[in-house]
């Protein structure tokens, strides 16, 4: 997007384990950008640091497991609105949320 505003929804780049996770703006300021992510943690970035809050079949993301919680590799199979059909590596699927996705962005 080439620009956000405050109640937008994005996927938020975290520096500390450098994952895009879901968050939503808060507030802005000149190109600064206030967001809290969906864990509650808020921090100040910009728009360099954002992604649009959208997956497209066949996207390969993370998926945090409503079995275990944990995040494990997945392919997004079918995308409603908000939720998402992902198959995971030993081909099981489940419906889950955006909210549960998270992805990390290889810069080679």
């Amino acid at each position: 997007m080439d620009y956000w505003t405050e109640g937008n929804r994005a996927f938020a780049f975290w520096d500390e384990d450098e994952y895009f996770y879901p968050a939503t703006i808060i507030a802005l300021d000149g190109e600064d950008i206030f967001i809290r992510f969906d864990t509650g943690e808020e921090e100040w970035t910009n728009a360099e640091y954002l992604e649009e809050f959208i997956v497209e079949v066949d996207d390969e993301v993370e998926c945090k497991s409503t079995q275990d919680n944990l995040y494990y590799d997945v392919t997004v199979l079918d995308v409603d609105g908000d939720r998402v059909e992902v198959e995971y590596e030993d081909e099981t699927t489940e419906w889950s949320t955006l909210s549960r996705l998270r992805f990390f962005v290889d810069e080679d």
